[in-house]
C-alpha cells in the first residue's frame, strides 16, 4: 500500500494516477471510483464489511473510527485527505517535494495525524486522540481472555464474511501467526496452508527492493502478484504484550525486570538473550507515575509501530494490531503479565481456546532455532 504524491510520476512506481492537480504514484492493487465531484483512490480492507461499501463514510471523516487495514486517497476542490483505519499502519513522510509512505523524509506524520493536503503540496495536520478510554480497573486472566477472544472472534467473523479473495497463511512456527490462524481454525474458513516460502517479484519490488526491505516485516513476508490475502501474526509481539523491550518497560512499573522474570525455559528465553535487545532493555527511559501514563504511553509506542501496510495485490490481513487488545491485556494480574511477556501464556490458551493442541505446534523458543520443527507432523498430517 504505498503511494507518492506529488506534482509529477515518480518512475519508481508501476501506476500513476491524476487526482485533480496532484499525480499519485502507487504500487499495483489501488482501485480509483469517482462519486460526484470526489475522486478517491483506495486500497486495503476494512473489518465491518467491504471497503467499498464504507467509501462514503470514510471519504469525509474527521475522526477515523474504523478498524481494518486499508487507506484512501481522497480528493475534492483540489484538495487531498489521506484517510485510513483508525490505527493507520504506515508512516507519513512530508517534505517540500511530495508526500509518500516509502522513503523517510524531512518530517514524519504519526498516527494521531489525520492529513490534508493542499494544491501547492502544503500540509495541514489535523490531531485526532488514536487512543481513546484508558480503563485500569484490573481483570483476571479469565475476564481479560473472554474480552480479547470476543474481540478476535467477531473481528475474524466479519472479515470472512465479506471477504472474496483467496485467503493464505504462512504457519512460522511463531505463536502470533498461530494464533491467527487458529480463530480462521475455529471459523472453519478456506485458507490455503504454505509450508514453502513464496515470493514473486513485480515492478514494485524490482525497482524499491532496497527501501523496503528497511522495514523488517518485508523482509519475512510473502508475495503474489495475483490478488489474495496473507493472514498475518504482525505486529502481535507489540499489542499482544511480547515484545521485550516494551514488556520490561512494563514490567518495571510491577516492580521487576524482563532479565529478573525470564528463564531458560520459557518460550522467549533466547530472544529476550539476545544482544540487539538487551542493549535498549540495559537503557530504559525513567518509569512514569501512574498506570494511566503507563498504559497511555505503551499505547502510543505501539500505535507508531508500523510494520505491514499491504505488498502490491497481497493484502496483509492483520487483526492483532489493535489497541484495545493491548487495553485489556495491561490489565492482567503481575503473574500473568510476566508469564505472557516471557512465554506467551496468554496467547497460547486463546490458541487453545480456538484449536486444541494447537500451542505444541509453537516454536519452543522465539526465533531462534529451528522455528518449524514442531509443525512437521502438522504438514505430514495436512
Amino acid at each position: 500500500m504505498f503511494f507518492h504524491i506529488s506534482k509529477r510520476p515518480q518512475e519508481n512506481y508501476p501506476c500513476h494516477w491524476q487526482l485533480g492537480s496532484f499525480t499519485i504514484s502507487t504500487d499495483n492493487g489501488w482501485k480509483h471510483i469517482t462519486v460526484g465531484p470526489v475522486q478517491i483512490l483506495y486500497k486495503g480492507y476494512a473489518d465491518l464489511r467491504s471497503l467499498e461499501s464504507l467509501l462514503g463514510q470514510v471519504m469525509f471523516q474527521s475522526i477515523p473510527y474504523l478498524t481494518g487495514n486499508f487507506c484512501a486517497l481522497v480528493v475534492v476542490n483540489d484538495t487531498l485527505t489521506i484517510q485510513t483505519d483508525r490505527y493507520r499502519g504506515f508512516p507519513i513522510y512530508i517534505d517540500s517535494t511530495g508526500i509518500n509512505n516509502l522513503v523517510a523524509a524531512d518530517r514524519t506524520a504519526w498516527t494521531d495525524s489525520l492529513i490534508t493536503v493542499h494544491a501547492d503540496l502544503v500540509v495541514t495536520e489535523h490531531k485526532f486522540d488514536v487512543i481513546g478510554a484508558i480503563d485500569d480497573t484490573p481483570l483476571d486472566f479469565q475476564q481479560a481472555l473472554d474480552r480479547v477472544h470476543d474481540i478476535l472472534t467477531c473481528k475474524t467473523q466479519k472479515f470472512l464474511s465479506h471477504n472474496t479473495l483467496s485467503l493464505k497463511v504462512f504457519l512460522s512456527g511463531g505463536v502470533d501467526t498461530m494464533l491467527v490462524y487458529s480463530y480462521l481454525h475455529a471459523a472453519k474458513a478456506q485458507v490455503e496452508i504454505l509450508d514453502h516460502d513464496h515470493f514473486d517479484h513485480d515492478y514494485f519490488w524490482r525497482t524499491n527492493s532496497d527501501k523496503v526491505s528497511e522495514y523488517w516485516a518485508y523482509r519475512q513476508t510473502h508475495h503474489w502478484k495475483d490478488s489474495c490475502i496473507l493472514a498475518s501474526g504482525t505486529p502481535g509481539d507489540e499489542f499482544m504484550l511480547r515484545n521485550p523491550v516494551s514488556g520490561d518497560f512494563y514490567l518495571r512499573h510491577l516492580g521487576t525486570t524482563i532479565n529478573q522474570s525470564v528463564q531458560p525455559n520459557h518460550m522467549h528465553y533466547k530472544y529476550i538473550k539476545l544482544e540487539k535487545n538487551q542493549k535498549y532493555i540495559n537503557n530504559q527511559p525513567s518509569l512514569l507515575h501512574t498506570p494511566q501514563e503507563l498504559y497511555y504511553h505503551m499505547c502510543n509506542m505501539m500505535v507508531n509501530d508500523w510494520q505491514h501496510w499491504h505488498l502490491g495485490n497481497t493484502l496483509h490481513w492483520t487483526p492483532l494490531r489493535d489497541l484495545e487488545i493491548l487495553k485489556i491485556i495491561m490489565r492482567l494480574p503481575k503473574e500473568n503479565s510476566i508469564n505472557q511477556i516471557v512465554n506467551s501464556e496468554f496467547s497460547t490458551a486463546l490458541v487453545e481456546r480456538n484449536m486444541p493442541g494447537g500451542s505444541k505446534l509453537v516454536s519452543n523458543q522465539k526465533n531462534t532455532g529451528p522455528t518449524l520443527k514442531n509443525l512437521t507432523g502438522f504438514f505430514d498430517h495436512e
